[in-house]
Formats: structure tokens, C-alpha cells, sequence
């Protein structure tokens, strides 16, 4: 058990229901409490409503009857503590048979084999989720080359069915190493996601990728049978030297002297009076025929101010979202800044041939 600012504690358990091993894991964050667990053969985590009495944690599994509307419990554990701070207690399934569970905290060794290397990614684990990842499992579904001798590898985790890759080929071994353990970081999440959620996927478009810069746009939907479908979008454009997450005045800047530090109040100030302005000129000029014929309304121009981005063959794809667009004027991919206009304007270490 650990406390967290003597406001959340957590019960980080493991053991047994029957003989099937499972972790399970219990939050008080002021007097609510939640759970969860999983069978560690099948790792998906089962969400439980949890009542405490003082001597005996009760755990729900509720689920909609389809004929009355109502919750109704579907699956109840039953278990205490005792001066060891072991658990005992029973597990009541829908068939009305009853099972044996058998809880301990979880002790983390870290001498023990563990699928994730990152000691920097392990580290940050909480004690469930550190055993839920220890024997995840990748199948190599395919190998893309790409130019300038990069080779990639496409592979999906075994349970999840998340998708993910790894550069294999193009770099030292050295910067493949750390550049592969940069993208884990968002793999792991979506791992976790995907044995969180009843239903969870993901697709990745990786749009441009040279020596000096990697652009993708990760696409994930999770849904339950309860809850309406939900979607998100991640764009990254990362330098692969410095493994730092590039923004647009790191590629393209419309202002004079240098870029300001991103977030400051120059930064504000140039995004509200020189970058939307000269970007809604470019766009309305540009693309005089797609604003035309779209139903959506570009003409505030704040609506140019912050945009997603990633970068195609083509320039930078501006992805605007103001919140005044629907969501369908969000999904449009024309305008794109070209990389043959705003002469003298592209950062030369990453287009130096533009």
C-alpha cells in the first residue's frame, strides 16, 4: 500500500482467485473508492464499484439488465485484510459458484525479467500496471523501407493488438536505441489503453520521415458496450538529433529576429498578430476553391491561430480546430503551407534543399 499527500492511498495486490493468478488494485481517494482487476493470462482489467466497511472490501460488478434499464450487480468479491495485511475472502460469479481468492501486496523485483527495458518507462509504472506489462509479447508483421536507408519494422502487441514500430535500419545503433525508446513511451500507453478499455484501437500514418525528422499522426478510438464511441487524435513532429518535439516556429518562422520560447508571452503575441494573420492571407489565396466549396467557415481568423500540424511531402498540413469548426471542417487536410512559398522562412537544419 502506498499514500499519495495523505490523500489517495493505493492497494497494489496480487495472488490468486481458484488457481488462477491474478493483480488487482484498490484506490481511496477520499473516502471513494474504485478497483480493478485481472486474470494475468488475460490481462484485460475488470472495473469494479467498491464499498468498505471498515472490515471487508465489496466489490461489484455492475451491468445494465437489458430489460429493466438497471444495474445490476453481475460479478461480487468479498474480501479483509488480516495483521499481515493478506487478504482472504470469496469471489461469487453469475453461476452462483463460488471461488477462493487470495490477495498480497505486490512486491517488485526488479532483478526479475520484464518485457519493457526502459528503465525510464518502468520506473514510472504503477505497481499494477508494472505487472500487467512484465510478459507482453510483440509479433513482426512487416518491414517498410524508407529513403535514405531508414528501415522500420511494424509490429503489433500480442494482447492489446495495439500497433507500433521500431527503426531498425538508417541510424547508429546508439540513436536507434534512443529514438525507439522515445516512441515506447507512447506505445506503452496505448498498450495500457487497449487492456483498460472493453475495446480499444489504434492506427498510426507516419507522413514524412527523413535523417533529420519523423512526422506521424496516431488515430485511436476506444468504446465500451455502455459508453459511445470515443476518438483522439496525436500529431508528433520530432527531431530525431535532439529528440525534442517540434512546434511550427521550429520549422517555418514568419516573424523577424529569432523564435520566441514557446508559451511565453511572445510567443502569444506572435501567434495573434503576425502567424494567424500572414496564415489566413496564405490560405484564403491559396485555397480560394476549397474554401468555396466547403460548408465550414474559415473566415474568423482566429481559427488559423493554433493548429495541429504534421508534415507531408507537400509542406506542413495544418490540421484547424477551432472550436467554431464542426468536427467534419476539423478532418480537412488541404491546407497545406508549401514548402516552395514563404521564401527564406523554412529553418534550413531541417530544409536545406527548400
Amino acid at each position: 500500500m502506498s499514500v499519495l499527500a495523505h490523500v489517495e492511498k493505493v492497494y497494489s495486490l496480487e495472488g490468486t482467485i481458484d488457481n488462477r493468478e491474478i493483480i488487482m488494485e484498490i484506490r481511496n481517494v477520499e473516502g471513494y473508492y474504485s478497483g480493478r482487476y485481472c486474470f494475468r493470462d488475460k490481462k484485460k482489467s475488470i472495473y469494479l464499484q467498491v464499498e468498505y466497511d471498515s472490515i471487508a472490501f465489496t466489490f461489484n460488478l455492475l451491468r445494465s439488465n437489458l430489460k429493466t434499464k438497471n444495474q445490476e450487480s453481475f460479478e461480487q468479491i468479498v474480501i479483509t485484510e488480516d495483521s499481515l495485511h493478506n487478504w482472504f475472502g470469496e469471489q461469487r460469479t453469475p453461476d452462483g459458484k463460488i471461488h477462493q481468492v487470495f490477495l498480497r501486496p505486490i512486491k517488485i523485483n526488479q532483478s526479475e525479467p520484464h518485457s519493457i527495458k526502459n528503465e525510464k518507462i518502468k520506473e514510472k509504472l504503477s505497481p499494477y500496471n508494472y505487472c500487467l506489462l512484465s510478459d507482453i509479447k510483440y509479433e513482426s508483421t512487416s518491414i517498410q523501407k524508407l529513403k535514405k536507408g531508414i528501415k522500420i519494422e511494424w509490429l503489433t502487441e500480442t494482447g492489446s493488438k495495439i500497433k507500433l514500430f521500431r527503426v531498425v535500419e538508417g541510424f547508429s545503433e546508439s540513436r536507434m536505441v534512443k529514438i525507439n525508446n522515445y516512441l515506447e513511451q507512447f506505445y506503452i500507453n496505448d498498450i495500457l489503453n487497449g487492456y483498460s478499455y472493453e475495446n480499444f484501437e489504434n492506427e498510426i500514418n507516419i507522413s514524412y520521415f527523413t535523417p533529420n525528422i519523423l512526422s506521424m499522426v496516431e488515430s485511436t478510438k476506444s468504446y465500451t458496450s455502455n459508453t459511445k464511441e470515443n476518438t483522439s487524435v496525436m500529431y508528433l513532429t520530432l527531431d530525431l538529433k535532439t529528440l525534442k518535439k517540434l512546434n511550427l516556429e521550429d520549422l517555418l518562422w514568419l516573424g523577424e529576429g529569432t523564435p520566441p520560447r514557446n508559451e511565453s508571452r511572445e510567443y502569444f503575441k506572435y501567434r495573434g498578430e503576425v502567424f494567424e494573420k500572414k496564415i489566413e492571407k496564405y490560405i484564403h489565396s491559396s485555397y480560394a476553391k476549397e474554401i468555396n466549396n466547403s460548408k465550414c467557415d474559415y473566415s474568423n481568423e482566429k481559427t488559423f491561430r493554433f493548429p495541429d500540424f504534421y508534415l507531408s511531402k507537400k509542406g506542413i498540413v495544418l490540421m484547424l480546430n477551432h472550436y467554431k469548426l464542426s468536427d467534419e471542417c476539423k478532418k480537412q487536410t488541404w491546407a497545406v503551407l508549401r514548402y516552395n512559398d514563404f521564401p527564406n522562412k523554412w529553418n534550413e537544419e531541417y530544409f536545406n534543399k527548400k
